[in-house]
């Protein structure tokens, strides 16, 4: 992944810009545990995030030091990230009551939310999703964008055979091993965690799709918008082809996922 940063790094057409001393600043960066966009590697945080993060920057900083980076549960990284107007906070869904606290960098990827089962599990079709989900013993992930939008889409009095659970990875291995019959979350993290773990990604599915969605880099409103302008500048660059098969956001996904995905 770091030859991919630095090809990316050399090939960036030069901007010309006055780095203020605001754009100088050591930033905060916050991240919750969802690989492939973040997650914890022989202590050092990783992922297709920061990769991104670092290549949108790669004009006007180096490289993050492992001070600048904190890695927690989610919803104590998000309110983090509010206290802290001139950070970063990766990765989340652009949900109504998030917009207004932060500038938007990416999409960083498209993402599924919904309802991931074993293939084999029976699921009930051409009925609301309340009814699709009566039979089965479901896990989420608190204060998650697919919680919240499953918990939208079936109301307060559901009657569901809900567990929540703290961390995606507790929700994998729920499923795993039949402890529940469905996880909600979103399909790409689920896919590296097979990936990771050496299992068949045609063993499950997306059995439902609550959100066809983009995941984001979140900034905080204090950073110059220039700033901003720039780094979204160098993301959009990421994604043009440049004659290697593809673009370099293609090859850096596809370290990461090997071109795997959950089917219907």
């Amino acid at each position: 992944m770091h030859r991919l940063y630095f090809a990316f790094a050399l090939c960036v057409t030069v901007i010309s810009v006055c780095v203020t001393p605001s754009f100088a600043l050591e930033p905060l960066v916050y991240a919750a545990p969802n690989p492939p966009f973040s997650f914890r590697d022989k202590g050092e945080i990783k992922g297709l995030s920061v990769d991104l993060l670092e290549a949108s920057l790669s004009t006007l900083r180096s490289r993050f030091s492992h001070d600048e980076l904190t890695m927690d549960a989610w919803n104590k990284m998000y309110e983090e990230a509010l206290k802290h107007p001139k950070a970063y906070l990766m990765t989340a869904v652009k949900l109504k009551d998030r917009e207004p606290h932060f500038y938007w960098l990416g999409p960083v990827a498209t993402v599924r939310l919904g309802v991931i089962t074993k293939r084999a599990t029976p699921v009930a079709g051409g009925k609301s999703l309340t009814e699709i989900l009566r039979p089965m013993r479901i896990a989420t992930i608190k204060e998650t964008s697919s919680e919240k939008l499953l918990f939208q889409e079936i109301g307060e009095h559901h009657g569901l055979n809900i567990i929540r659970v703290s961390t995606p990875i507790q929700g994998y291995k729920m499923l795993e091993y039949g402890r529940v019959d469905a996880v909600v979350y979103t399909d790409v993290p689920f896919v590296y965690h097979l990936i990771t773990e050496g299992q068949d990604v045609s063993q499950y599915r997306m059995a439902y799709v609550i959100l066809n969605t983009d995941y984001y880099i979140c900034a905080g409103k204090e950073i110059p918008k220039e700033q901003i302008q720039i780094m979204q500048t160098q993301l959009n660059r990421l994604k043009e082809p440049d004659g290697d098969k593809g673009s370099l956001y293609d090859r850096m996904m596809a370290q990461y996922l090997k071109g795997a995905r959950l089917e219907p």
